[in-house]
This record gives structure tokens, C-alpha cells and sequence, in this order.
């Protein structure tokens, strides 16, 4: 599976991103403009980068997608808000004919010490 992974400005994130995708996932990086290095950083951590000029998630998406060889592409965003380890169930289902596309869904949850739910932070 391509993993398509849109950035702008994520350097500090995109270690343990990238280190949390399943064993035999390819990491696209779209740096989508990145002043921080991000680019070069998913490069020496074994990413395949596209450099997409044109600013906004969409563009990069696409870039990502045009990229990908792969017979099943992923979506994830590279700020560590979404659990990368993730996508091999969600793969699953489509690889297994029980679903033609999968999406995930960010929901805010109970955090210990708080009244109202909370977005979560990876880790």
C-alpha cells in the first residue's frame, strides 16, 4: 500500500509518523511548501517526497495520488494527529471486498481530568 502523506511544516511530527506506518507501506510525502526542512527529513527517513507548489491539502492529495503506484493508496495526515497503524484494518476491508472505500473519522474523546471530550493526541 502508498500511504500519501500531505505536509507543510511538520518536521517535528514526521519521525514517529512515519515509524508508526505498517511494515511494507511506502510513505509519500507531498511537502506542500514546507519551510522547515520537512521535505528533506522524510527523505532520510526513507520517504518517497513530492514537492507540490500549489498550496491547500487538495493539491497535495492529488500530487500524492499521481504519485502512487501501489494497487491500494492511503491517506494520512502528517501532523501525528491520526494513528498511522490504523490503515492496515481499514486496508483490510477494502482488500477483502467488505467495503470499496474506507474513511476515517477524527472524533473528540473522554481525556482523564476533563469534563468535556477532548481532541486526542497521538503518541
Amino acid at each position: 500500500m502508498d500511504v500519501v502523506l500531505p505536509c507543510l511544516n511538520e518536521r517535528s511530527a514526521l519521525p514517529k509518523v512515519l515509524g508508526a506506518l505498517p511494515p511494507g507501506y511506502r510513505a509519500i510525502v507531498v511537502d506542500n511548501g514546507s519551510t522547515d526542512g520537512s521535505g528533506a527529513l522524510a527523505a532520510s527517513l526513507g520517504a518517497t517526497v513530492v514537492d507540490e507548489p500549489r498550496r491547500g491539502f487538495g493539491a497535495a492529495a492529488h500530487a500524492g495520488l499521481l504519485a502512487a503506484t501501489a494497487e491500494f493508496v492511503g491517506f494520512c495526515d502528517c501532523d501525528g494527529s491520526l494513528d498511522p497503524a490504523q490503515l492496515a484494518p481499514m486496508l483490510e476491508l477494502v482488500r477483502t471486498a467488505r467495503a470499496d472505500l474506507v474513511l476515517g473519522a477524527r472524533r473528540p474523546a473522554a481525556v482523564l481530568g476533563r469534563s468535556t471530550p477532548a481532541w486526542p493526541i497521538w503518541s
